[in-house]
């Protein structure tokens, strides 16, 4: 496997940076991304997101689900805050989210894990009783953060600002792609709609292996068929690589 090919699965932008990123390690990048982001435009969405965008100030934590949230944020934040408000504690979920975030100039912290659930075993529970967050995503995120710092004694609002669409490929897509060695995928959803066309146009990539960025979605990959998934520990592109070494590593015994 010392040609390894690698489907990268990431929406755009990121894709082309990951693939970059791939090709830098000596390996082949083959885009297919498996979610497209919409920022959302339609007057009331706007209005909306504006409004919101001018009270972050208070908020005590503004949580960025993913690099996406971040990215398209950080144009809000340009626009409406010449200078960031003090007092309001930013995180990113993982680190791609949080060095999205601090190469736009927000002081992101990060908690030491990759998920949700990471993020919410770091966050103590004491510590959130009344406190106001913002949860920053995309429309129909995942309830689970939320729905948790609700339980702390939190007071939970949301700041939707794209959503996520499947995007349309047909059969000849599959079939000119190079041979695959192995898939990367970084989001439960990118997961579903990757499976629902391999059961479709390339049922045998089901046996390929498959990194995914969680627990929580590399249990999702089994239930879905995939013989050889194993967890990259996070979703930003050096858990992915470093994972990558290793079955490479692996492969070449």
């Amino acid at each position: 496997m010392q040609d390894c090919r690698i489907l990268i699965t990431r929406p755009e932008p990121e894709n082309t940076l990951t693939c970059e990123r791939v090709r830098a390690h000596g390996w082949t990048a083959v885009s297919l991304p498996m979610l497209d982001i919409a920022p959302l435009e339609n007057a009331d969405q706007l209005a909306q997101i504006r409004s919101q965008v001018f009270d972050i100030d208070t908020f005590d934590y503004v949580i960025f689900v993913s690099k996406n949230a971040a990215r398209i944020a950080c144009k809000w934040l340009d626009a409406c805050w010449p200078m960031l408000p003090i007092g309001v504690h930013w995180i990113g979920i993982g680190e791609g989210t949080t060095n999205t975030l601090r190469e736009e100039g927000v002081p992101a912290l990060s908690n030491p894990g990759h998920t949700t659930e990471a993020l919410l075993d770091w966050l103590k529970p004491a510590k959130m009783t009344n406190q106001k967050i913002l949860i920053v995503r995309g429309q129909g995120g995942r309830p689970e953060l939320g729905l948790k710092l609700e339980e702390r004694g939190a007071k939970v609002s949301y700041l939707s600002l794209y959503e996520r669409k499947k995007p349309r490929y047909h059969a000849q897509t599959f079939f000119m792609l190079p041979d695959i060695n192995l898939i990367w995928v970084t989001s439960g959803e990118s997961l579903s709609n990757l499976s629902e066309y391999v059961t479709l146009h390339t049922p045998e990539w089901k046996t390929l292996p498959i990194l995914t960025p969680s627990i929580r979605v590399n249990q999702q990959a089994i239930e879905m068929g995939w013989i050889n998934a194993s967890c990259a520990q996070g979703a930003d592109d050096n858990s992915l690589i470093k994972a990558t070494e290793f079955h490479t590593g692996k492969q070449n015994d």
